[in-house]
């Protein structure tokens, strides 16, 4: 399953950049994990990007407006695939009357969803498994 593999590749080679080994491997384990993704896809029905046949990328959507997981594959970052997929989610909620978007994205994503218009609400210190993660509670609103 695509996804499975966008996930940990996505932390450990793009997150990497900004958070330390310590940090990727509380968010993420190294390998893919498909009947956790399977199971999560299920409830979540997330869109994915294909880009020439492949799973570029990924984003989940709560019906409040909350974009759960959004994740690209490192082979496609930086060609404006997950700034699609954000631009999507936000016409579809407010097509649908939710006023308010919102998302706590990492110290990566937090330029993408910048030039998508969010802005931070709140800076936060997750925890993941007893480790620290900086990240941005960020909304757009319509």
């Amino acid at each position: 399953m695509a996804i499975a593999e966008i996930f940990p590749a996505a932390v450990h080679q793009i997150a990497s950049e900004v958070y330390t080994e310590e940090q990727c491997l509380a968010w993420s384990g190294r390998e893919p994990n498909p009947e956790h993704w399977r199971k999560r896809c299920e409830l979540k029905r997330p869109w994915v990007a294909v880009v020439e046949s492949r799973v570029a990328g990924f984003l989940e959507l709560d019906p409040d407006g909350h974009i759960d997981c959004a994740y690209v594959h490192p082979e496609f970052q930086r060609q404006g695939i997950m700034s699609r997929l954000v631009e999507h989610a936000v016409a579809t909620c407010f097509a649908a009357g939710i006023d308010r978007i919102y998302v706590d994205a990492s110290i990566c994503a937090k330029p993408m969803f910048e030039r998508c218009g969010f802005r931070v609400t709140e800076e936060r210190e997750i925890r993941i498994q007893g480790v620290g993660l900086l990240n941005f509670h960020m909304e757009k609103r319509r």
